[in-house]
């Protein structure tokens, strides 16, 4: 008889679970970072060129980073799906696919349309920054919200 193997599905299932959490820290983290740190800091910095060209390189730089951890939160999700069909039964599973998707085109306007235009137009800058600074703040809420339903799975 053959003594069950710990590198097998079990390993495959915590690799998943693994990888979509740590995926969801590092987007989330960002965000939070960039929200709660980097912009009241760099509200404190007098010269507005400076400020701005700040924020954008850092935006830029985060814009990679987490477009990867988007890639692979829903790589890591579909796994795990696939490993528990029955979520797709779960009205919890169901509200955080469709705060998924929201967050999905709430990250797509801030970072390749709202994001851009705010740091390309001198003269409509201060209302496109307020924009993409609503967009930011409330995708961060609906992630947390993510977070929470996601925390209330089992399996």
């Amino acid at each position: 008889m053959q003594e069950p193997s710990y590198y097998s599905v079990p390993l495959m299932n915590l690799f998943f679970r693994w990888l979509h959490v740590l995926a969801a820290v590092i987007w989330l983290g960002g965000m939070l970072f960039i929200t709660l740190v980097l912009v009241p800091v760099l509200r404190r910095i007098g010269d507005s060129a400076l400020r701005s060209e700040l924020i954008g390189q850092v935006g830029r730089r985060f814009r990679s980073v987490g477009w990867v951890a988007l890639g692979l939160l829903l790589a890591s999700g579909v796994a795990n799906l696939l490993a528990r069909p029955w979520y797709l039964q779960s009205p919890a599973f169901r509200v955080k696919l469709a705060l998924v998707v929201l967050a999905l085109i709430l990250s797509i306007l801030h970072d390749f349309v709202l994001g851009p235009r705010a740091n390309r137009s001198p003269v409509d800058a201060g209302v496109a920054r307020r924009r993409v600074s609503v967009i930011a703040r409330v995708n961060a809420l609906v992630v947390l919200a993510i977070v929470l339903l996601g925390l209330t799975l089992r399996g």
